[in-house]
């Protein structure tokens, strides 16, 4: 899958609305709380490497940090 997307949170937007998922349903399959989800797509607050690692390896991407 390419996603060609600027953010974390462009991105995340993004792989939900093709793969039809919620954000609690990606809540669900990483174990992260319905809030940090929300905040993160909304580009709110500073996710952790392990929390943006759980999300990716969640979704079938790989983390690339800059």
């Amino acid at each position: 899958m390419e996603i060609k997307a600027a953010n974390a949170e462009e991105t995340i937007r993004c792989i939900l609305d093709e793969e039809k998922m919620t954000q609690q349903d990606l809540a669900d399959y990483t174990g992260l709380s319905l809030r940090i989800i929300k905040s993160i797509e909304a580009g709110k607050g500073n996710p952790s490497v392990s929390t943006l690692l759980k999300i990716a390896e969640t979704l079938g991407l790989e983390l690339q940090l800059k």
